[in-house]
């Protein structure tokens, strides 16, 4: 009953036009609701997915959970490539999509600390998501967390959560990595004494000198 509510309703987004209506009557809901319920059901967990990217497509779900959802799913699948492959569908909508938008705020606010910082911290939690999603949104990524280390290099904070994304983004991203090594450089010398940031430059030095 689950897994063909939830085809009926992807049907009706997708070939009836009716997302805005979907979502008013609680499509999104109903949706995460299904999966919780049914973590054991690949065709649910499918259908799901494909229902959220539906709404997704037309600006009727909230990303973040969206990711969540899709994620929930493939670990809740291992081996099952279909359920890969609808949860994948739906992160390369999302990723880009929120990338974006974060992206957006901070070439508008880049001398606002605040804003960078947040931003970068998004960046990086969003590279969970692997490198499927991140496709054509990487590079761009990681230039905003360089330009934002280059404009706040005195603060120590901003230093550490940028050293810390620009990890997640070589590693779990397989994101572009010029410009990696300099910066991670830079910030150990300029804060030598933050244990903090010498730690995530180790790091981050570690994976790109690996053999």
């Amino acid at each position: 009953l689950q897994r063909h509510g939830l085809y009926a309703v992807g049907c009706l987004v997708h070939y009836g036009g009716g997302a805005a209506q979907a979502a008013t009557a609680g499509a999104v809901a109903v949706t995460f609701r299904s999966l919780a319920s049914h973590k054991k059901s690949p065709s649910v967990q499918i259908n799901g997915c494909e229902v959220l990217r539906c709404l997704a497509e037309f600006g009727e779900a909230p990303l973040d959970e969206l990711a969540r959802a899709a994620q929930e799913a493939k670990q809740a699948f291992k081996h099952d490539a279909s359920v890969h492959r609808s949860a994948d569908l739906l992160l390369a909508l999302v990723v880009p999509r929120t990338a974006a938008a974060v992206g957006a705020l901070m070439d508008c606010k880049q001398r606002d600390e605040a804003v960078q910082r947040n931003g970068i911290i998004s960046l990086g939690q969003l590279a969970a998501h692997g490198g499927i999603a991140w496709r054509g949104s990487a590079t761009a990524a990681v230039g905003r967390v360089l330009r934002a280390m280059a404009v706040h290099d005195g603060s120590a904070e901003t230093q550490a959560v940028g050293l810390w994304a620009l990890g997640r983004l070589a590693e779990r991203v397989e994101a572009p990595t010029g410009g990696m090594l300099d910066a991670a450089e830079r910030a150990r010398k300029r804060h030598r004494d933050s244990a903090l940031v010498c730690r995530h430059a180790d790091q981050l030095v570690q994976f790109l000198q690996r053999p």
